[in-house]
């Protein structure tokens, strides 16, 4: 047989099929965790969010997580993605985190399987189901199969191509200073970690390069140990422009992941000859395919003993990373874990106190959502930006907790006095949500006039600053007269609002006569749609005023303050 040398090698055909074929194995196994997180929908978030009040239980959430949607990065990213919005502790987060590492070892106990040969048939039969099948549940069953069958067959592509680089002295020398340099195998397995993404693809590729002979054992664990700490790169990805709470979960997960790597490393002798005795023991390794399991072995006992030695020290490891990202939240966080279905049961009036409590936080929350409208308006700081969208998310998900909560409270059964209490709150939470909404919408207004450098006038600015001071000072006193449930603090809430409209008609009129002279600048365009958005915050103030003095609403009093207002 004809020694390999590089002048022998057809290299566009040996880099296109590795290419190639991880493009094909990254695709299919994007596809086949997509398409398990569409058929499970909304479950995956709802069973993170009601079964992680402790790290332990978290632990076995990630474990069960990531094997069923096959990627750590995805359970990482949900985890840090529900801490933004504050519907998860860092505690509860770090358990989740090291769940998912041991969670992410069933796709390398997976790509060990001896089946791809039956890549193919497997893709075959997911094509058939995607295409054939009117079901959107068997469709999705096609493409979890589809995605299985590509990542194989993208292996089967890399592997053939990888065979042939193994028997290149040039590339022997490479691989086999991995093992005498293992930092330098950490380096090389962390780096194509985080520029692909993917561990599993790393994994896959470190499976084919073992079964060939190309890297010996102690090299394979080396960059093994390298894939963990890459990993870590999406979690920080994640928490960019999060939250304290989000940028100390990304944080925890690369200390958690670095330390552990970096203790295995120190030991890589011993523990190579301990899988190298699992090897042995285990497999039969005159068939080379075999192989692939001994990657597998080294994976999983590796974040196996990590999570246990680790779970240990949860505390001293949020001590740590809350010292290295100190500081306090910008963004205020909403406790929803005092929503217990057990207090429905024991006592629907103190479940219903409790969901108040939350409410009362939700309207505190879209204060200082305005609060940063309000400031962003003004001057273009990113944070402000960056900090109302997170806000956003926050009361689109409480307002689904606290209604879907509310909903359970009424169906346990009330009286009359805590029917109209209940009903109160699922109205407020909506105008809270809504009020979101617009601030939101003013986000993006003035995103759109920093992006194009347009300026307002400056007699728009001079309009806008009394409007939202008489906006700031309706929604205070609205979350106030909601908090104590105080009457005449909801009708100060009418008179204020009252002056909104006027402000608003006074100021759409202004700006009328400014287009008419030419006066106006390129970004007062989208001023009137500004002015909209602010006196529908205030009609969502005036909504949850009513709601507070609904019991006399019908009363010939209330019906002539309304008149009073109206003239």
């Amino acid at each position: 047989m004809l020694a390999v040398t590089l002048d022998s090698i057809n290299w566009q055909e040996t880099v296109f099929f590795i290419l190639g074929g991880l493009g094909i194995f990254l695709y299919g196994i994007n596809l086949m965790g997509d398409s398990l997180k569409a058929l499970a929908g909304n479950k995956l978030k709802v069973i993170i969010e009601k079964t992680t009040n402790t790290p332990l239980k978290g632990i076995f959430v990630g474990i069960i997580i990531t094997g069923l949607i096959q990627s750590s990065s995805g359970t990482t990213a949900l985890t840090v993605g529900l801490v933004r919005a504050g519907l998860m502790t860092l505690p509860q987060a770090v358990g989740v985190i090291l769940g998912a590492n041991i969670g992410t070892t069933v796709t390398s106990v997976l790509l060990g399987l001896p089946i791809k040969e039956y890549a193919l048939p497997i893709m075959a039969a997911g094509s058939f189901f995607v295409f054939f099948m009117s079901s959107k549940k068997m469709k999705q069953f096609g493409q979890v199969l589809l995605g299985f069958g590509m990542l194989f067959y993208g292996l089967t592509l890399m592997g053939s191509s990888l065979k042939v680089l193994a028997e290149l002295n040039e590339f022997k020398e490479l691989l086999l200073s991995m093992s005498e340099l293992p930092v330098l195998g950490v380096a090389v397995g962390a780096l194509t970690t985080a520029v692909i993404q993917s561990s599993s693809a790393t994994i896959g590729v470190l499976q084919e390069l073992y079964t060939t002979g190309a890297i010996p054992l102690s090299g394979a664990i080396a960059i093994l140990f390298g894939n963990n700490i890459g990993t870590t790169v999406t979690a920080v990805i994640a928490a960019i422009g999060g939250t304290i709470a989000a940028k100390r979960t990304a944080a925890a997960h690369v200390v958690f992941n670095l330390v552990g790597s970096l203790f295995f490393l120190a030991l890589l002798v011993p523990y190579t000859w301990f899988i190298s005795q699992l090897e042995s023991t285990f497999l039969d390794v005159s068939n080379p395919e075999n192989l692939r399991f001994t990657i597998s072995f080294a994976h999983v006992t590796f974040n196996v003993v990590n999570t246990f030695i680790m779970f240990w020290f949860i505390k001293q490891l949020v001590w740590f990373v809350s010292k290295i990202i100190p500081g306090d939240d910008n963004v205020m966080a909403v406790d929803v874990d005092q929503l217990q279905d057990s207090l429905i049961v024991e006592s629907p009036i103190l479940a219903l106190e409790s969901s108040k409590l939350v409410v009362n936080n939700m309207g505190k929350l879209t204060y200082q959502m305005f609060s940063s409208v309000n400031k962003y308006s003004f001057e273009n700081n990113k944070k402000e930006y960056e900090n109302g969208i997170q806000m956003e998310e926050m009361l689109d998900t409480i307002d689904k907790k606290v209604h879907d909560y509310l909903v359970k409270i009424a169906q346990a059964g009330l009286d009359e006095t805590s029917s109209h209490l209940q009903a109160s709150y699922v109205d407020t939470i909506r105008d809270y949500e809504r009020i979101g909404d617009h601030c939101t919408n003013l986000f993006e207004f003035f995103e759109m006039r920093y992006e194009n450098k347009t300026l307002l006038s400056k007699e728009a600015k001079e309009d806008l600053t009394k409007l939202y001071s008489v906006v700031a000072e309706t929604l205070k006193t609205t979350v106030e007269a909601f908090e104590n449930y105080d009457k005449e603090q909801a009708k100060e809430v009418f008179e204020q609002e009252d002056l909104i409209d006027k402000l608003v008609l006074k100021y759409r009129k202004r700006h009328i006569m400014r287009l008419n002279k030419n006066l106006a600048h390129d970004a007062d365009g989208v001023y009137v749609d500004i002015l909209s958005n602010i006196e529908r915050i205030g009609d969502h103030c005036n909504n949850i005023a009513i709601n507070i003095i609904q019991d006399s609403y019908y009363n010939e009093d209330f019906i002539e303050y309304q008149k009073h207002l109206d003239e």
